[in-house]
Parts: C-alpha cells; structure tokens; sequence
C-alpha cells in the first residue's frame, strides 16, 4: 500500500523485447517472456492529451467538472490521472505528481491516488 507522500508508479520492462506493462502481468504480454525489470516513474511529467468532465460521477459530488489527462514521465512511464485544474490546461505542458486525496466514495470513505498539478 502506497503511503500519503508517495507518487511513484512502478511497471515492467520485459527483459527480451522491451515492452513496458502493468506490473501484474505475469509474462510479456508482446512476446511471452517471463522476466522483467522494473522500472519506476521519475521526474515531471508532460502533458500528453487531457478531457474536461463535466458530468462526473456521483463520487465527486462535490465538484461541477475536472480534468483527466494522460501524462508521459521524464523516463517514459505513461500514467491516467486527474489533473488539478487550471484555467489553460495545453498539451505538452509541464505537470508534477501529488500524491492526495482525490475524493470519498459514497460511503464518505477517503480515495486517495496520484494526481496531476501544473508547474
């Protein structure tokens, strides 16, 4: 389990053909190898491509809209996550990771995950 100030996100690199995947994947999913490193996000982030929700999902009752977007670390690692909002979200601008609490589900319990902040 991740703690409160951690926001790194961990995959695979398959060891024969260089594949990156989610780190649950038992064998490469490109050429069924079996071993791997691991590698780990690093660095800022660039902004890749980004939506604006504005009917979001009965969890994030307490928000009108928020943004989604998909970052690309410094090493490579690409990652899915809420950006906190800015009034110019533009592709290809610089992000760092948070580590935070995101919202409470319907059952007021805390979701905490990475999330995206502009620099």
């Amino acid at each position: 389990m991740k703690s409160v100030s951690d926001t790194t996100i961990v995959w695979k690199k398959c060891k024969k053909c260089g594949k990156l995947q989610h780190p649950d994947h038992l064998r490469c999913i490109q050429c069924k190898n079996i071993t791997f490193n691991i590698v780990k996000s690093s660095g800022d982030c660039k902004l890749l491509t980004y939506t604006i929700l504005n009917a979001p999902p009965s969890e994030y009752r307490d928000k009108k809209s928020y943004a989604i977007g998909v970052v690309e670390y410094s090493n490579g690692l690409k990652a899915i996550g809420q950006i906190i909002r800015s009034e110019n979200l533009k592709i290809g601008m610089k992000l760092t990771p948070e580590f935070k609490k995101l919202t409470e589900d319907l059952d007021g319990q805390k979701i905490y995950g990475v999330i995206f902040k502009p620099i």
